[in-house]
């Protein structure tokens, strides 16, 4: 029997065509932008912003806020510290004649400068001694030899010195326990003597202390003639060799009215 070989025609697949297409159209849909948003989301996108803004603007107003206290705070204890450089208190030994410091001042109108005599008594002496006020090379010493620590007596040595203050303090026209500015003025005088300060200040138009007045006149007073800088009272009492050219500051430091 003869067989027919019968040509069965080859059917081409179509499928990578397919797929080629499939791909395209998931690329397409893919590459598609999201609709635009709503206006109420954009609305809340740009609320979100501003918020945002808003903190970051409210962290550095608090940030340059702070800054600027705490600069204020530096520049307050800064300047507090130069007008009284030390608060000190008087020691047992000169309150106990705060009594008879008390009954002298009586005597004089002075009654009322008691803390101030106290302070200067602090400043000079400490309390230790008998010549507290150190007031024995002073016009008002007439029963002691007027030379350092000349006086002998407690009672007379206040007496003398307030008497030496009193007259500075007239000089320096001080209104009150609390006119610091003629009180300073009052001050240096007692330390470098009256008559010859206030004839200074007066005769170069001086009517306010300063540290560079009192050098001034210490350097004229001592004939121009400098301390050594190994002296000790080259720091704490000025440069030139006459007096305690920061006496004013001294004093003080322990009067708190």
């Amino acid at each position: 029997m003869n067989t027919q070989k019968i040509n069965t025609p080859k059917i081409q697949s179509n499928t990578p065509s397919v797929q080629v297409s499939e791909q395209t159209a998931v690329s397409s849909t893919l590459s598609q932008k999201p609709a635009g948003l709503s206006r109420h989301e954009k609305l809340a996108i740009h609320r979100k912003r501003l918020r945002q803004k808003q903190v970051r603007r409210q962290k550095l107003i608090l940030a340059v806020s702070g800054a600027f206290f705490l600069i204020a705070i530096f520049i307050a204890v800064f300047l507090t510290r130069q007008k009284h450089p030390e608060q000190l208190s008087i020691n047992s030994a000169c309150e106990a004649y705060r009594t008879s410091v008390e009954n002298a001042a009586s005597q004089y109108g002075m009654t009322e400068y008691t803390d101030l005599i106290l302070a200067l008594m602090m400043q000079e002496s400490s309390g230790q001694g008998p010549d507290v006020l150190q007031a024995s090379e002073g016009s008002y010493n007439k029963k002691y030899p007027q030379v350092p620590n000349g006086i002998q007596d407690v009672d007379y040595s206040i007496e003398c010195g307030i008497q030496e203050l009193k007259y500075a303090m007239d000089k320096a026209g001080v209104a009150s326990p609390t006119d610091m500015a003629k009180i300073r003025l009052a001050l240096q005088g007692y330390n470098f003597g009256a008559d010859p300060y206030f004839a200074y200040l007066e005769k170069n138009g001086i009517s306010t202390w300063s540290e560079a007045s009192s050098e001034a006149f210490a350097q004229m007073a001592s004939g121009n003639t400098p301390r050594s800088e190994d002296n000790p009272l080259y720091a704490t009492a000025g440069p030139w060799d006459y007096g305690d050219q920061k006496y004013p500051e001294h004093v003080l430091r322990y009067y708190h009215p």
